[in-house]
């Protein structure tokens, strides 16, 4: 776990937590991809995955294995659990959790001090009085110290990878991997649930191809393809 300790002033918070709120309105994931060149395309599947009916299994697999059947398919992958030529083979995890200490300081308003002022009155109807003399002690008032509140926030990177195992080779006891998608999203909450939907959405055009270098992939939360895919 990492600790990361900020002091801000009440005008930086507020911006930031602006940005955060922002920042929640779209789920941006990074996406790394290999596949074996040449050779066929096989679409013919069946997912295996971490199955709640065996020790150490995940009691949310078979609706994150919904989740990705039907991401496949809109690729053209089909299921055939009878006789696949893919075994699609997925991991995912939640974990490297950071957490940020905010501190906002806020003014505190007193008097400071106090000014002095003589008023001098005439009567409008004597010419010959003397005049009133009066006092007036204004208070004055500024910064006259500071208070302090703090607040803890953490975020988790959440992964999933799905990797194509061809299924003579697994059978022979030497598995290939014809093809590997990866993606990593960081932010708030320690259960992939919510997210697990947008991070296939944007996998799901990733699958049985090949990046040079990573890149980042946006789904807004109202994204059609992210809400079709987590639709129980």
């Amino acid at each position: 776990m990492k600790l990361l300790n900020r002091k801000v002033a009440f005008g930086t918070s507020l911006c930031i937590l602006c940005i955060v709120i922002l920042a929640g309105c779209a789920v941006n994931t990074t996406i790394s991809a290999y596949a074996q060149p040449g050779g066929e395309v096989k679409k013919r599947f069946v997912v295996q995955g971490p199955d709640p009916r065996l020790p150490g299994g995940d009691p949310a697999w078979p609706r994150y294995a919904q989740i990705l059947t039907r991401a496949l398919e809109s690729k053209g992958f089909v299921p055939d659990a009878a006789s696949p030529a893919l075994v699609i083979r997925v991991s995912y995890r939640v974990g490297d959790t950071q957490t940020f200490t905010t501190t906002t300081s806020t003014p505190i308003i007193g008097v400071t001090g106090s000014q002095t002022q003589t008023v001098v009155t005439s009567d409008p109807f004597n010419a010959s009085a003397p005049p009133t003399y009066t006092t007036v002690i204004t208070p004055t008032t500024g910064v006259v110290g500071t208070t302090e509140s703090s607040s803890t926030s953490s975020t988790n990177l959440r992964t999933i990878q799905v990797e194509a195992l061809d299924t003579t080779s697994l059978a022979a006891g030497k598995p290939m991997v014809l093809w590997r998608t990866h993606a990593r999203n960081r932010g708030a909450g320690d259960t992939l649930d919510r997210i697990f939907p947008f991070m296939v959405a944007a996998m799901e055009d990733y699958f049985g191809v090949s990046l040079e270098d990573s890149i980042e992939v946006t789904k807004a939360i109202d994204d059609p393809e992210a809400i079709r895919l987590g639709k129980h």
